[in-house]
Parts: structure tokens; sequence; C-alpha cells
């Protein structure tokens, strides 16, 4: 038996094994090119127009066979869907935006006259949709994908034409349309799957633009006009009503015997310059003699007073008060006073609505003062612009 011999000369020691790596595939964040869609609608519409027959032939043929009475029949065929040519136009870009596009629609046209083929021609139809899409700025003609999904054609025969075109075939088609706005953007996204929205956006009609500063006005006085609108309104009428008006103030008032007779339209229509009244006093105290009294006012005390201006109107409770200057008339001479007519309604009492006229001078001292006296009143409210706004703050 032979002896193993040792291994001469220096050995590389064994390696001690590593473990093999992993190729990790954990879900991480990616990002990808995509084109995102912007906006994306589908719809359908129907189209009729009526074509000629391109062959002279078979025009006169047909002319012929619609004399004679003969049995005419229209075949259509559109192809496939892809053969359809559309192109899109953006004419305003916005959210949404105004979009033109043409559809060119190829359907192959076959004349029979008694079954019996006599023509086969192609008919381009073209039309044209305008329609909202969102297009923002940086949106170009490119990226609106347009395309057909299905075409329908239906013809009902043959209709006669005028000369030199001869009879004419009237074509419907029915397109279904897909028109889809793309740009291409890179994304970290999660995606589910989504679907069309119906073409449901009314194309605004078109507006022509002028130019308003042409139609600037001065302007307005404020304070002077407009005036603002009363806030109640009141009409008072009595005539030879019982007062007892009192002449003077203090400690010479003299009280008096009459009849008032007053005619008062304050704001009608709530507007303060619709606003008149009339007022005479009849004195029936006064004798054929008239007696001497301590405030020099002696004989017939009768007047008659008309306003000259009606300044303001204060509104209360079922009341209102117009303030302003006017003439009394004394025997036909006039004397300039400032006035207070008060009309009410609604109160407690033996007179439940009348009217109160004050008259001073221009002294601002009372020099007749009716007193509270009943008449036949209307009052009420009226609805102004600050009632509005408050309803609205309401």
């Amino acid at each position: 038996m032979k002896k193993r011999q040792p291994i001469r000369g220096s050995q590389t020691p064994t390696p001690t094994p590593s473990a093999i790596p992993l190729d990790p595939n954990d879900l991480a964040p990616e990002c990808i090119r995509v084109d995102k869609v912007y906006d994306w609608v589908f719809f359908a519409n129907r189209y009729t127009n009526k074509n000629f027959i391109p062959d002279e032939e078979a025009r006169e043929a047909v002319s012929e066979a619609l004399a004679a009475g003969q049995r005419i029949e229209v075949q259509c065929e559109t192809g496939d869907p892809a053969d359809v040519a559309c192109t899109a136009t953006i004419q305003e870009n916005g959210n949404p935006g105004r979009v033109l596009i043409v559809w060119t629609v190829p359907v192959e046209v076959t004349i029979l006259i008694d079954g019996e083929e006599i023509t086969t021609f192609t008919v381009r139809t073209q039309f044209t949709d305008e329609i909202m899409l969102c297009v923002p700025q940086g949106i170009t003609n490119a990226n609106i994908n347009c395309r057909a999904t299905q075409v329908i054609c239906q013809t009902g025969g043959v209709l006669m034409g005028p000369d030199p075109f001869g009879p004419m075939i009237p074509l419907t088609v029915v397109l279904c349309k897909d028109v889809q706005v793309e740009f291409p953007v890179k994304l970290e996204v999660l995606a589910k799957f989504c679907f069309p929205r119906p073409n449901n956006i009314p194309v605004p009609a078109d507006t022509i633009n002028c130019d308003l500063s042409l139609l600037e006005f001065p302007r307005q006085c404020p304070g002077l006009f407009p005036v603002d609108n009363c806030e109640c309104q009141a009409t008072a009428v009595t005539r030879n009503e019982p007062t007892a008006a009192v002449f003077g103030s203090g400690i010479d008032a003299l009280t008096v015997a009459g009849l008032s007779t007053l005619r008062a339209e304050i704001c009608q229509e709530c507007s303060l310059g619709d606003s008149t009244f009339t007022y005479s006093f009849t004195d029936t105290d006064a004798g054929p003699t008239p007696t001497p009294t301590t405030t020099g006012l002696q004989g017939d005390l009768s007047f008659t007073f008309n306003p000259s201006s009606i300044d303001n109107v204060t509104c209360g409770t079922d009341s209102l008060t117009a303030t302003g200057e006017g003439v009394r008339y004394f025997d036909g001479v006039p004397e300039q006073v400032f006035y207070e007519l008060q009309i009410f309604t609604g109160l407690l009492g033996p007179i439940a609505e009348g009217f109160r006229l004050i008259l001073r001078n221009t002294a601002n001292v009372v020099v007749f003062d009716s007193g509270v006296v009943e008449a036949l009143v209307e009052f009420d409210e009226c609805d102004t612009f600050a009632d509005l706004l408050n309803n609205l703050d309401d």
C-alpha cells in the first residue's frame, strides 16, 4: 500500500463563507412620468346633411329611375371609428375654457336600383362641436386628445335635388365621441380607475363688450338730491271741527273757541316732496263789539295758514310731526311764522285720532296752539332702504 505524500508549498486557507445579500423590493415612493387628465368628456350627437352623387352617369341613372318610379335603395357603411379624423382648437383658455372640435367622418354610400348596384362612393361629412373644457394656461391644442368610439349612419332614401347637382342623398350620422385634455407630469400617486363626466357645461352666449367709461356721469350732489325717503306717511282731514285754541303763550295766553278746517297730505308715496296742507281757524267768540284784552289781541282772530316749505318729517309710534315755515293771514295781512304739525292716531281718550298745529313767530315764541283737534287720519309706515339692509343683516 502506498503512503500519501504531504503537499508541499504554501497553502491558501479556505475563506469563511459570507451570507448572500437580499435584493429588496419593499414598497417605496416612486416618481413616474404620466399624462395627467385635466378633463374628460363623453357625448354623442346626431348630424344630418345632404350629399350629391359624384358620378355623372350614376346621377342620370338615378334621375331616370326616379322618373320611372323604380325602387331605389341607399346603403351606407361607416367603417372603423379610427378612420374618423378630428382637430381641436382652443378658442379661450380657462376653467372652463372654450374649445372648437371639427370631426370628419368618411361614409361609404351604395345606391341600388331594383336591387342592382349602380355606384359606390365615399362621402366625407364634416361636423363641428363647441364645448367647454378645463384648459388652463399652458394647455395647447396638442394636449387635447379627441376620438370617435362609435359611428352609426342612416339614410332615408333619395331626394330630388336642383340642377346641376341632381338627386341628393340625405345622410344621418350618429357620432359617439371621447375628448380628453392631457398634459405630461411627474407624479407620486395612489390611484383608482376613473370615468368620464357628461358634457353638461353650457357654452355661454357671445357677448359684445363696450367701453363703459363712455357712460360715466357727473357725481351726484350729496345731501341735495336724491332726498331720503320718509319713514312714515299720513293724511288728515277735518272741516269746522270745534277747537279750543290758545293764542300767545305764558301769562299773555288767550283761549279762543273756534272751528278748525285742515286738509293735510304728508309724505304721500313716502316722498317728502309730495307733501302739502292747508289750515284755517274761524273765531266763533268774535262779537259785533270786540272786547279789548291784556294781550292786545282783539276783534276777530280768524286766520288762514299755508306752509311755504315742509322741511322735515319725524315719525313716532302711530304719529308723525312735520316742521317748516309758512304764512299766516289775518284779514289778508301776511305774517311769516314757523309751524309744527302733529298728526296722530291710536290715542286714549275722547279723541282717538287727530292733529295739533303750533305756530311760532321769528323769535321762536308760540303765537298759536290749536290743541288736539279730532280729524279723520290715515297713517302707515314706509319701507326704506335702511329697513331692507337691516333685514339682510338679520
